[in-house]
Parts: structure tokens; C-alpha cells; sequence
């Protein structure tokens, strides 16, 4: 995340975009593993979804444009099993989308700087479906290996501080 692209950080946009991205990576990450979703691009075999997924091919039109949209938007060969899941609320799907598109669009913050932090988001939730599906996203936007690692360095540096401050009940050094 280049510092020229943080605007500084008084710029609420900043805060509002990084809060959005966490709470949806949670929500889908929820989701998808609360159904046994099987990460998909990990090869993985053998285990069922909880719920049968929708069938793409025989949605109505609404719901078959958005599940196109999020085929495209991921660049994927088939709309993620996890809008597949929620399509059998077309309501649900459509409101999700929406969040969705809007808060990964560039803003504050480009679509590579959001889909690390859901990356991030979803190694710290030990969510398998998260972490494979936004690891091929920071991949495919342009991530370097090191830049993954570097991610999960300070990812685990920083889960690792909250822990040990969590444990002994510290409190923040500083006000707002």
C-alpha cells in the first residue's frame, strides 16, 4: 500500500473502505465454511456442500446476471460456489453483489490493497474457502510471492501482538 495512495490518514474513506472489506470477507467467509464449501482452487475433493449449490444454468435472468458479473469480476470459469450458495435467495445475492462490487471497486484504496487485507482477513479467520479464494485473487491482480509472504508476515506478526495484549488485558496507548 503506497503511502501516496493512503491520502494520509485522516481521510475516513480509508477506514470505511479497510471496515467494509473486513466485514464482507467475514460474511462470505462465514458462508462458504459454515456449508462446507470446498476452497475452490484448491483441488480439494470428497467433501459435499451442506446446501446443494444453484445450478447457473437454470436461474432467472436476474439472478443469472449477477452470477455472470461475478464471473467475470473474478475472471473465473464459473461463478464462485459461494454466490452459487446464495442464490437460492435472489434478494440476498443481489444486495450482497452490490456491497460487494462497491466496496471492492478503487477508492482510498485499489482492489490489490483490499484484496490483501481479505486475504489477510481470511488466513486470521482460518477460513479455507477465504484464504484460497482471495490468494488467487492477490495473485491474478499482480502480487508478487514475496508480497504474499510479506502479507502473511504481518499478518501473523500482528495476530500475534493482539494475543499476547488481549491476554494481559492491555489497554490502547492512545485516544482516537
Amino acid at each position: 500500500m503506497a503511502a501516496g495512495k493512503l491520502q494520509g490518514y485522516a481521510d475516513d474513506r480509508v477506514w470505511y473502505e479497510l471496515s467494509f472489506t473486513i466485514g464482507l470477507t467475514h460474511g462470505l467467509n462465514t458462508l462458504a465454511d459454515s456449508l462446507r464449501l470446498t476452497p475452490e482452487f484448491s483441488g480439494e475433493a470428497g467433501r459435499a456442500p451442506l446446501l446443494p449449490l444453484v445450478d447457473a444454468l437454470t436461474v432467472g435472468p436476474e439472478v443469472k446476471r449477477i452470477l455472470d458479473e461475478a464471473q467475470a469480476f473474478f475472471a473465473m470459469e464459473w461463478p464462485p460456489a459461494v454466490f452459487l450458495a446464495m442464490a437460492h435467495d435472489p434478494g440476498y445475492l443481489a444486495d450482497y453483489w452490490l456491497a460487494l462490487k462497491a466496496t471492492f471497486a478503487d477508492g482510498a484504496l485499489d482492489r490489490l490493497t483490499k484484496e490483501v487485507m481479505a486475504f489477510a482477513v481470511s488466513v486470521t479467520a482460518k477460513s479455507d474457502y477465504g484464504t484460497d479464494f482471495h490468494l488467487r485473487e492477490v495473485r491474478r491482480l499482480g502480487a508478487s510471492e514475496r508480497a504474499v509472504i510479506e502479507a502473511l508476515e504481518v499478518t501473523q506478526l500482528f495476530n500475534g501482538f493482539t494475543k499476547i495484549a488481549d491476554t494481559l488485558r492491555l489497554t490502547p496507548d492512545f485516544t482516537a
